[in-house]
């Protein structure tokens, strides 16, 4: 008799693990379900997102907006343009084309530009 008992006590929480691990699979599987749907969201979200900078950046909307806003952005003309030179050259040299024969640091000096906008009253 307690042979019996035993051999159904057994029988039975083999078939209670069977069972849960059943109900921990199919709770598993709603669980990556529900994230796998959070992510896709996610997805879509991001490529909004990148639509609407790409769309914010556009050119043709900012010059809506600067016209919207009446910025006048020119460009500079000629008298605007200011040419720095270098402290160690005079403005009557000529600066090097940086040969060999000229130095190797001359190459590095560049004629510096500067663009400002004066506003006139």
């Amino acid at each position: 008799m307690i042979r019996k008992f035993l051999l159904c006590l057994c029988i039975i929480s083999i078939f209670l693990g069977y069972v849960a691990q059943k109900v921990n699979l199919v709770r598993l599987s709603y669980e990556i379900d529900h994230k796998e749907k959070i992510y896709r969201e996610f997805l879509e979200e991001q490529k909004h997102l990148r639509f609407k900078v790409a769309y914010l950046k556009s050119p043709k909307r900012l010059d809506a907006m600067m016209e919207a806003a009446k910025i006048n952005f020119q460009l500079p003309r000629e008298i605007r343009i200011v040419k720095l030179m270098p402290q160690d050259i005079e403005p009557s040299q000529k600066l090097s084309s940086g040969t060999t024969e000229e130095g190797f640091g001359n190459w590095l000096n560049w004629i510096k530009e500067a663009q400002a906008k004066t506003t006139r009253s």
